[in-house]
Formats: C-alpha cells, structure tokens, sequence
C-alpha cells in the first residue's frame, strides 16, 4: 500500500516564476527591419549576432550595414572572422591595393576561419565598394591555442603582447553559461580554467579591438558582426566595450532555435527563415598544406578524387589554369563551383615527385 504524502489537497503555491508577468510578442503587430532601423540611430555601437553557418543571418547583417551607412557615412565594420595580426591586410583590401583573391590568402582565411567564405562575401565587398573600414576583431589562432593549454605565464614574449590589457572575470553567470558548453565537450583537452581563460580572452580581445578603434575615431559609428553567444545578455563583447569607452550600444539578434526565450537577451530579435546556400562543388579530400605542397590526406564517402584515381599522398599542383601551392589556392580556384561542374586538377603522386612526372585527370565535382 502507498503511504506517502498526498499532494493532491495541497494548496501552497510552490516558488515557480510568475507566470502572468512573461513577455507576449502579438506576431501580426511586429515591425520590419526597415522601420525599427530608426530607433538605433542614437547607438554608436550596433551588435549583430549571428549562427556561423546560416545564409539569412548574414542577409540581415549585410541590409544593417546598408541601412547604418546610408546614414552613417562614417562607419566602421568589426567582425570576429578575422585575426587582428591581420588588420594591415584588411586595410589593404578596402583600400583596392590588393584584390579579394590576395586578401584572402593572406589573412589565412580557409585556413583560420573556415566558414564558407561566401557566407561572407557580399558584407566584405560592399564595404570595399563603399569604403568602410574592416576591423580584425578576433584574437589570433596562436594566442587561443596556447591558452587552450597554458596560463598566461607560460606563454611565449610575442604571444603575450597580444593578450587583451585587462579582464574582468566577475560575471558568474557568463561563467555558468560557458561551463555548460564546456560540459557539451567532453573532448576538449584542456580543463575547464583553460576553457574559461580562452573564452574570456576572445571576447575581451574583439571588445579591446572594437574599443580602440573608437577611441581613435571618436565620429565613427561601428557595427558589429559576431556570433551570437559573444553578444547575448551583453555577456561577451558589449559589457566589455562598456567598460572600456562609454558608448550607447544596441544589441540584435536573429532567431535560431538555440537562442533561449528571454526578455533581456538583446534589445532585438529579428525572426527570419532559414535560408542557406547553394552546395558547394566538392572533391570530397581532405587537404592539407605542407610547406609550398598541397597533400590529399584522406576521403571522405562518395569521394570524386578517390574514384577518379587519386590516392592519399598524391600533391595537387593545379586546377584548371590556376597554380596550387595551398589550401587557400584550391578553395579560391573551386570556390564559386558547383556540383556537376568539371575541374582539371594537375597532381603529383607524391611529395618526392617532380615537374616532369605531373599528370591531369578531370573529374566531376560533388
């Protein structure tokens, strides 16, 4: 027989959240981007997040930096897709010294960041064409991976000179919220002291990096463009620049089913359908740059370089009329490819090989 206490004639209300002051968002009453653009003309600093791989984030994005320099002429754009060892060669391409193909190779962008760059490209070329700085916001790939493993002590000279001049590790609930992520990746090598110090170190470099630049230019707006989890309840970047430079700042976010329901998550939420590109043509390897060569390492399932013949070690030296020397040569030469698209790929069999024993094949991309 049961003999435990009988809830059912309780009448005490338990310590839940109250439920009859939530938020309700009444959908047929919200107002375009175009329309609420107007309300962020008092903010200096505009915050857009983004999911890396979503084509529609990145649409809102680019119609904010239209919107922002249509009545901001000074602009400027900070984006956590570049390394700040890099920023010389941003300038360059804004500039028109050198061309998109030059700028890409040497901001070690396939290599650094690895999203598809033409999730990218439309916001790049339009502040080329218009002439709005591109600000290298993120820290370097070395300085994140050596933190990923070690204290600040232990870290060499030149790394150390690129470490943010302050941080503020006060805010625990920031601190709870990454050690939930941590707790998603039970491979990560480090502990999670380790984890905590990068992570607060990319954000404290991108908020730095943003924070000088308007310190510098004191009549320049800046927008800028992270993923979402830097900008969300203004833990990662915008508390950062707040304590550096007071500036009005406003936050946006678009909707992503990971995004938790909360009234002061950002200071908007633009709900917008996922849209995404069209797939890339691929040769299904896994490459990789050793020195001036480029290697096929690997394949992946239903692989067009392994049924065409190629074989792990072979070196790729050309595609089409294009020379190879790196990772970033190839996905530039195939980046605007499609599947069913035919390339000519040149190759080696193997690093030892010379100019006289290179061979072509055509294969199909997938």
């Amino acid at each position: 027989m049961y003999t435990g206490e009988d809830h059912s004639t309780r009448t005490e209300t338990a310590a839940y959240l109250p439920i009859e002051s939530l938020p309700v968002v009444q959908l047929a009453q919200t107002n375009p981007l175009a329309q609420i653009m107007g309300n962020i003309d008092s903010a200096r600093v505009v915050l857009v997040g983004e999911t890396h791989t979503r084509l529609d984030h990145h649409l809102v994005q680019l119609e904010i930096l239209k919107q922002m320099h249509q009545k901001s002429p000074k602009l400027a754009v900070g984006v956590e897709w570049f390394q700040q060892p890099f920023q010389k060669h941003l300038d360059a391409y804004v500039a028109g010294e050198i061309s998109e193909h030059e700028m890409l190779k040497l901001t070690g962008y396939f290599e650094r960041w690895l999203f598809d760059y033409r999730l990218y490209q439309p916001i790049l070329q339009y502040a080329r064409e218009h002439g709005i700085p591109i600000i290298a916001l993120n820290a370097s790939r070395e300085l994140m991976h050596a933190l990923s493993a070690s204290g600040f002590d232990d870290l060499p000279a030149e790394l150390k000179q690129q470490l943010p001049e302050s941080y503020d590790w006060s805010d625990k609930a920031y601190e709870q919220e990454l050690r939930l992520i941590f707790d998603e990746h039970p491979n990560y090598p480090g502990k999670f002291e380790d984890f905590l110090r990068g992570q607060l170190t990319w954000d404290e470099s991108m908020a730095e990096s943003a924070a000088q630049y308007l310190d510098e230019n004191p009549e320049s707006r800046m927008l800028i463009l992270a993923g979402s989890g830097h900008i969300m309840y203004g833990y990662g970047i915008p508390n950062r620049i707040k304590r550096r430079i007071d500036v009005e700042q406003l936050t946006i976010l678009v909707s992503e089913d990971h995004l938790p329901v909360s009234e002061n998550i950002a200071d908007f939420l633009v709900l917008s359908e996922e849209q995404s590109l069209e797939p890339a043509g691929l040769i299904g390897a896994l490459l990789e740059t050793e020195g001036k060569l480029l290697v096929i390492k690997g394949f992946s399932d239903n692989s067009a370089a392994k049924d065409a013949g190629l074989t792990k070690g072979t070196v790729i030296t050309g595609v089409d009329t294009e020379t190879v020397e790196s990772f970033a040569d190839f996905k530039l030469a195939v980046m605007n490819k499609k599947p069913g698209d035919s390339i000519e790929i040149h190759y080696i069999d193997n690093a030892e090989g010379g100019s006289k024993d290179s061979r072509s094949i055509t294969l199909e991309l997938r």
